[in-house]
């Protein structure tokens, strides 16, 4: 036999219902009797005018009584319930959800609230899993590199150039890991920080044009054609990590523009808010890498060649969130990708 917990909210609910019914009707009875005391009832010899009254009032309790049972059924059916969905909720099963059948506005939107947050805490189960994946891959694919050529070079039968090549690629694969546990900190201190306390103004031309030249040597070795037009604007905000952004932002375009491509750097003003665009005419992006480019840990399968753990964009992203401004990207296959980092010209 199905066990019915909320038999007992019914009941309660009955319960006040009667109680209710019953004080009226004991002050109905209260009521007429004082009216027949005083003479505003006809006296009648052979009955009591009162007999009638009383038989109905509780006629009207017991009938009301049992019609509040079953309507308290109806009313309060989405409540009841949401005990047995909050306890599968409590155990892990974020696919439940509650029926939206009432008619009632603040049930309704109870129970949509309610659905809502099941979904929210799935989609961050999802990406709590994802993230366990995604990290153990790429702390495993450096420490499997490291282990292999450190292997390889306890031959003792390694001309040098052999030995010199494994042996660089075990300082590649220890900076690839240096920088992955680097990147994670960071997000993750970024991830719990709401507000910015190192602000300073100064000059954002200067700065994109420093984050160029730290990069001089990759885009120098690629003969890329770099177009910059820099208007002199300052900005007050972390400098420290507004850089990480161009720096990423940059990086990144000059990792998939092929040689002799060309990279361009603006900054402007749009009405009351700066813009900083870096576009490429690299291999671009298709609108479903578009969708996640932000996520963490993500790589297209384009990316999985070329050294880079999926943290970038994602401190991009949190970076310029925390400076109360957004980044977007336009993107297409074989035309090259735009980002546009949009800042409020006063940042407080």
């Amino acid at each position: 036999m199905k066990k019915r917990p909320h038999i007992h909210l019914l009941l309660y609910f009955a319960a006040i219902i009667f109680v209710i019914m019953l004080i009226t009707a004991f002050v109905m009875i209260c009521l007429a009797f004082a009216m027949y005391h005083f003479g505003f009832l006809p006296d009648h010899k052979n009955n009591n005018p009162l007999i009638p009254i009383v038989l109905l009032l509780f006629i009207s309790v017991i009938i009301g009584t049992v019609i509040s049972f079953f309507v308290a059924g109806k009313i309060l059916q989405p409540i009841t319930g949401f005990g047995e969905v909050s306890a599968e909720v409590a155990k892990g099963n974020f696919s439940i959800r509650i029926a939206d059948s009432s008619k009632i506005p603040e049930i309704q939107e109870f129970i949509s609230n309610f659905n809502l947050m099941v979904r929210e805490l799935g989609s961050i189960e999802t990406l709590r899993d994802d993230f366990v994946s995604n990290i153990s891959h790429e702390f495993k694919t450096p420490i499997a590199a490291i282990e292999g050529y450190v292997t390889l070079l306890q031959d003792s039968t390694l001309s040098d150039n052999e030995r010199t090549e494994y042996t660089q690629m075990v300082i590649e694969s220890a900076r690839q890991l240096s920088t992955l546990s680097g990147n994670i900190l960071s997000l993750s201190k970024l991830d719990n920080q709401e507000v910015l306390l190192q602000k300073k103004p100064f000059r954002l031309d200067e700065q994109i044009r420093e984050a160029i030249l730290l990069l001089e040597n990759e885009w120098g070795e690629k003969n890329l054609d770099l177009q910059v037009d820099l208007t002199k604007l300052t900005y007050t905000g972390d400098a420290n990590l507004l850089l990480l952004v161009w720096r990423n932002l940059i990086e990144n375009a000059v990792k998939f523009t092929p040689d002799g491509g060309t990279i361009s750097v603006l900054l402007y003003s749009e009405n009351s808010d700066i813009c900083v665009k870096i576009a490429d005419t690299g291999c671009g992006m298709s609108p479903e890498v578009c969708q996640h480019v932000f996520d963490k840990f993500y790589q297209a399968d384009t990316a999985r060649m070329t050294s880079g753990n999926g943290l970038g964009l994602a401190l991009v992203q949190r970076i310029v969130e925390l400076h109360n401004g957004s980044v977007t990207v336009i993107s297409e296959p074989l035309k090259g990708t735009a980002f546009t980092v949009q800042l409020m010209s006063v940042f407080c």
